[in-house]
């Protein structure tokens, strides 16, 4: 838990969830997915954007990794911390879980961890949400339950 989030100050905390984009190779509709987030974002001002799952449909990107890094940047440009919990669709292509991890980490605004080693799978941690006082006051859960088994063997 390196990273923590704050509340305003008049105790409000706003997440945004983008969910199955389904990214590919940055075609029409792959636009006029940018454009809606874009638009949310601008009218939400979040604290926080998750992206949970499917975020590309890798069966169906040329370079799975390249398509990661073009689906997420709305998110990164925006300055606004993120994080992905990866879905099926994600990995079933040549790309694993810890390759998208790696790929996610590269990015300043993640606030993303592999997470534990003890712990099954890729991408499960807990970001606090700090209060007054500057103490934790609430605790955010990231955790991708069911593991493909090829992603435990990278």
């Amino acid at each position: 838990m390196s990273k923590s989030l704050r509340f305003r100050a008049d105790g409000s905390f706003t997440i945004v969830q983008f969910t199955d984009l389904h990214w590919q190779d940055g075609g029409r509709r792959d636009l006029k997915t940018r454009a809606l987030m874009e638009k949310v974002l601008k009218l939400e001002q979040p604290d926080l954007i998750v992206f949970t799952g499917d975020v590309i449909e890798s069966l169906h990107c040329s370079d799975p990794r390249r398509s990661f890094r073009e689906a997420v940047a709305v998110a990164e440009r925006s300055g606004i911390p993120w994080a992905v919990v990866f879905g099926n669709h994600d990995t079933e292509g040549a790309v694993t879980r810890a390759d998208l991890m790696k790929v996610q980490l590269e990015h300043k605004g993640t606030i993303a961890e592999t997470g534990p080693p003890e712990h099954h799978g890729t991408g499960n941690f807990v970001v606090p949400l700090l209060g007054g006082g500057n103490r934790p006051a609430a605790a955010l859960f990231f955790s991708r339950q069911r593991e493909l088994l090829r992603d435990t063997q990278s």
